[in-house]
């Protein structure tokens, strides 16, 4: 399943060790633990276009995406993931000067 976070009304945030994705009316929620990888994807079509997202994917196969213009984008990965999960902030500050088309792994989930 692909949930895209992309209007005003969507939402995405990190509550009590559990992520919580609302798209077009309907809520999805995945615990922290179901978290397989965080990656920034970037793009070079900017400045004109939003040329950044995140991307998150879950053990059940679940991508949950949002573009770094969203209001939910900036809270979520740096107040919320941030504090959760152990992420690459060297990684998230070379994706924010990439003007390419690139992959950034902010975070993997350890294999036990």
């Amino acid at each position: 399943m692909k949930i895209l976070i992309q209007t005003p009304e969507d939402s995405l945030s990190l509550e009590n060790g559990v992520i919580k994705t609302v798209v077009n009316g309907s809520a999805h929620s995945f615990p922290i633990g179901e978290l397989e990888e965080a990656i920034i994807l970037t793009t070079d079509v900017g400045p004109f276009y939003d040329d950044m997202g995140l991307a998150l994917r879950m053990k059940d196969g679940t991508a949950v995406f949002i573009l770094s213009g969203h209001r939910d984008y900036e809270p979520f990965l740096f107040d919320q993931l941030g504090k959760s999960v152990e992420i690459d902030y060297e990684a998230i500050i070379q994706a924010s000067s990439c003007t390419e088309n690139r992959i950034f792994i902010i975070y993997k989930q350890q294999e036990v």
